[in-house]
């Protein structure tokens, strides 16, 4: 049991990996788009750069709540919530010392600790649920993607990308 948990740890943080690498290429995606556009001939007045420039900023802005989501693992999340039944709790030392490290802290979790000193030392009471919000964030970013590619794609089939 204490081997899958900490396998269930090590998936989160693999998938934490990869959206933070999908997010970087579709921002240099949108950067090399812009940068065709900016510089190709007659077209920095098109309405169309100012598109491609917010969803760069949009897709930048993914990778801060990407982060703020996967910032304190969801072991050590589940001991605000769960208490002592917290799978963390189930963990050997070594593996409690480095999910400890993954949630930003430097400092050496002790053998046994307790609930309140995880709660304490993380604030979780003061923590906002990052985890619902990137979960309406991505819908949200998903439908601004589609329709703004659906929109470029429709303009430059239709007069491809000229004034």
């Amino acid at each position: 049991m204490k081997n899958e948990v900490f396998h269930l740890f090590l998936k989160e943080q693999k998938l934490y990996k990869i959206l933070s690498r999908i997010a970087k290429y579709v921002s240099i995606c949108f950067l090399i788009i812009y940068l065709y556009l900016l510089f190709s001939s007659s077209y920095t007045a098109s309405p169309l750069i100012v598109v491609i420039n917010y969803l760069a900023i949009l897709t930048s802005f993914s990778g801060i709540i990407t982060f703020k989501c996967f910032e304190i693992p969801t072991l050590i999340l589940d001991v605000f919530t769960k208490g002592e039944s917290a799978a963390f709790f189930q963990l050997g030392i070594e593996e409690r010392q480095f999910v400890w490290r993954k949630a930003g802290r430097e400092d050496i979790l002790p053998p046994d600790p307790s609930t309140q000193f995880i709660v304490a030392s993380l604030h979780l009471y003061d923590r906002y649920p990052w985890q619902r919000i990137a979960k309406i964030y991505s819908v949200g970013y998903l439908v601004v993607i589609l329709t703004s590619i659906f929109y470029l794609t429709s303009v430059y089939l239709e007069n491809g990308f000229q004034n």
